[in-house]
């Protein structure tokens, strides 16, 4: 009886901790100041109050840098400030050690891999969040880079075909990415700047290999509606070759679970009537 409230406290702590971070976004301009970022992090309420004022005074005490920490965040698409993730991750590394050594009765090993547990899980969770985003980016990149060449070879320029594509595209994050590359550029930044942004912010290879080849022919004086195409035809390949890439993979992931879960099976059904006939004596009557 014991043991089974605890591990209910033990669920329900985690989930209440998980909870409180997928509910509360981040709340944020790309363009202020990292200060003023964490000025609206503190006011953070709810579970993670507490957490978040002593993670904040240690980093101020500190002066622990948080920029790859922040980069990460806006990659994942801000889930939560900086200042949340580490409360976060710091609960989990003190909540979870603690009911472990309460439940298994102080036992090193268990309480080692719950504190282990709460220290690589915010970063496996966040880690999931960038490659899930940057998948949806790289899904409809091919075909916005297609409408914003129809725009640019009708005669329109490059920040109107922007505009363009933003009212005329399903919402999706690329979209919202286009909305702040715009932004930007509405707030007085230029377009090479804006544009060097929106390839950090999604971080991912094939939109900074766009964003490069869009600079480039702004540089060199080039016709954008051939970089355009040129580089729409380059991701499919890219996208062809990865499928691949993956299908080649789908045989040697398979071997693994016929080894551990299909393989016992056959050979419990196969040599199970032998065995059983084996110990009996069978096979020594002729």
């Amino acid at each position: 009886m014991e043991l089974l409230i605890i591990s209910t406290l033990l669920f329900s702590s985690f989930g209440l901790l998980a909870y409180q971070l997928s509910a509360r976004k981040l709340v944020e301009e790309v363009h202020l100041p990292p200060e003023i970022r964490g000025q609206r992090a503190s006011g953070t309420k709810g579970i993670l109050s507490i957490p978040v004022r002593f993670i904040e005074r240690l980093i101020e005490r500190a002066n622990i840098p948080l920029d790859s920490l922040r980069r990460k965040l806006i990659s994942a698409g801000r889930p939560v400030s900086a200042h949340q993730f580490l409360a976060f991750k710091f609960s989990l590394m003190t909540i979870l050690p603690f009911i472990a050594f309460i439940v298994f009765h102080s036992q090193p090993p268990v309480v080692i891999i719950a504190f282990c547990f709460g220290f690589f899980f915010p970063e496996v969770w966040l880690n999931g969040k960038v490659k899930k985003r940057q998948a949806a980016v790289l899904r409809d990149l091919p075909h916005v880079i297609d409408l914003l060449n129809i725009c640019v070879g009708a005669g329109l320029d490059f920040m109107v075909a922007v505009n363009r594509v933003i009212q005329e595209f399903h919402p999706c994050t690329l979209v919202e990415e286009l909305q702040v590359l715009v932004q930007e550029i509405h707030m007085g930044s230029s377009r090479r700047e804006s544009l060097k942004s929106f390839a950090s912010r999604i971080n991912s290879p094939e939109v900074v290999s766009f964003v490069r080849t869009l600079l480039q022919a702004d540089r060199m004086g080039t016709p954008i509606s051939d970089a355009l195409k040129m580089q729409s035809e380059e991701i499919r390949i890219r996208r062809f070759q990865k499928g691949e890439e993956m299908a080649l993979k789908a045989p040697i992931k398979l071997l693994f679970p016929l080894l551990i879960f299909i393989l016992p099976v056959v050979m419990i059904i196969v040599a199970g009537p032998i065995l059983i006939q084996f110990t009996r004596g069978g096979f020594l009557k002729f």
